[in-house]
């Protein structure tokens, strides 16, 4: 009987909370499909609001379901890039001056949604133009600071941000016990433990 059971197709089911959470699982039956949506929601049984089946999607199990799919099921996103909502129906949205408005439309890369190519074109130019400054950021400390190992970067903007310390670098030296920080554009000043000032003067004296 149980193996009668595991063999039983997996069908989609749409589980909502009530609140901001919701969650397409994939179940044999609806009771499996609650319980596993509300773990995902983070509610308990009994909070589920409703646990619908969704044949429509059906065919994307054990998951996850495309993006695009799940808009055209209703469900909507806000834009990766510029925070728009993308749904089924754009045709209210007000378009951005940085591009036509004939370019509006969901566009899905990979888990990712954006409300046109322009933003996802846009969003593709600003990773590239961030991960190049956090590289650029790694050289400097580490050219500044024979020997150190940088071994984290926070940079917030697509290029070196001096504005309120945005742009900082974490990082190892010989000698050095703990982690020091280097905020860019404040020379060649590190910030340390007071532990390990002797270090870092016998190393950069």
């Amino acid at each position: 009987m149980k193996d009668l059971m595991d063999s039983k197709p997996l069908k989609a089911y749409e589980v909502y909370d009530g609140g901001d959470n919701w969650a397409i699982v994939f179940a044999s039956n609806s009771a499996t499909a609650r319980r596993e949506g509300a773990n995902k929601c983070n509610c308990e049984w009994e909070e589920v609001d409703h646990c619908r089946r969704k044949p429509g999607l059906d065919q994307f199990a054990p998951g996850p379901v495309p993006p695009l799919a799940l808009i055209a099921s209703g469900w909507h996103y806000e834009c990766g890039h510029c925070g728009r909502q993308v749904d089924e129906d754009m045709e209210d949205a007000e378009p951005d001056p940085h591009f036509d408005a004939s370019d509006l439309g969901a566009v899905a890369v990979g888990q990712m949604v954006y409300c046109s190519h322009s933003c996802a074109a846009m969003e593709r130019a600003e990773r590239r133009a961030r991960k190049a400054a956090q590289a650029a950021l790694i050289e400097l400390v580490e050219t500044k600071f024979p020997g150190s190992k940088v071994t984290h970067v926070n940079v917030y903007s697509d290029h070196l941000e001096t504005k309120d310390g945005h742009s900082v670098a974490y990082f190892t030296f010989p000698g050095g016990r703990h982690q020091a920080r280097y905020n860019f554009g404040e020379g060649d000043t590190a910030w340390l433990c007071r532990v390990d000032e002797e270090a870092f003067r016998a190393a950069y004296r």
